[in-house]
């Protein structure tokens, strides 16, 4: 029989439901820019009325709206929001943090690839865990010189 698993003072959810949760709150972004290209189209529809165009001179909504590219788009955010919250599923506890993790997934993700991982912080060499090469960014003004250990 399955233990529930505990999580700094929670329970922790399970991974199903964390890459649920996350894949919709991906989807609520997506959903949210949809909403602002509606709402731009609306928008140069109303300023052209204003200025007593015609019906058939108005913008068309495929001028706002690629539905290709952003059927593409909102797969895409859904599947980072699932894997995000797939990947932090140890740490989610509820289902708003799961939603939360899903919604930021893009940042998320971008940040925990360009982090530098544990052994080569300790170690304080120059690798990147992305690359897996020394980083060719240097904190080191052009004065200084590197000291090595």
């Amino acid at each position: 029989m399955n233990q529930p698993q505990h999580c700094l003072g929670g329970l922790v959810m399970p991974w199903t439901t964390s890459i649920t949760c996350g894949g919709l709150g991906g989807l609520v972004v997506e959903i949210v820019v949809f909403y602002g290209r509606i709402a731009t189209w609306q928008a140069a529809r109303h300023r052209a009325l204003a200025k007593d165009r015609k019906r058939d001179q108005l913008p068309p909504l495929g001028k706002y709206i690629d539905a290709p590219s952003d059927a593409l788009a909102a797969v895409t955010r859904l599947s980072l929001g699932a894997g995000a919250g797939w990947i932090f599923s140890p740490q989610l506890t509820g289902v708003f943090a799961a939603v939360a993790v899903g919604a930021s997934a893009p940042a998320l993700l971008r940040q925990l690839g360009s982090a530098k991982t544990l052994q080569a912080a300790v170690s304080g060499s120059n690798f990147t865990a992305s690359a897996g090469e020394p980083s060719q960014h240097s904190s080191l003004s052009s004065g200084e010189a590197e000291v090595q250990p």
